[in-house]
């Protein structure tokens, strides 16, 4: 599910433009572990290990308050499995 708000400001904005130094800095800055993987551009669940990892770590944030990090986090798991049960599982 898009939101249509960030689709219109994504239409807006300048993808050959400069990237700052500072923003270049961070956006090539190690990861600490920790990190959110934002909802778009996921690669699918391809394996049953990457399933059921997956489903650890909805188990892990099942209790997230909606429209947090943590909820947004646990969306994005829970459309990734479902996109992978709708393939290897359908009804």
């Amino acid at each position: 599910m898009k939101n249509s708000k960030l689709n219109i400001l994504l239409s807006k904005c300048d993808a050959t433009a400069p990237i700052t130094d500072d923003l270049a800095a961070w956006l090539d800055s190690p990861s600490v572990g920790n990190e959110i993987i934002t909802y778009c551009e996921e690669a699918p669940l391809s394996s049953e290990d990457e399933y059921r990892t997956a489903l650890k770590k909805i188990e892990g944030l099942f209790d997230a308050i909606p429209n947090t990090a943590e909820g947004a986090e646990l969306e994005k798991w829970i459309s990734l499995v479902e996109l992978y049960e709708n393939e290897y599982f359908p009804m």
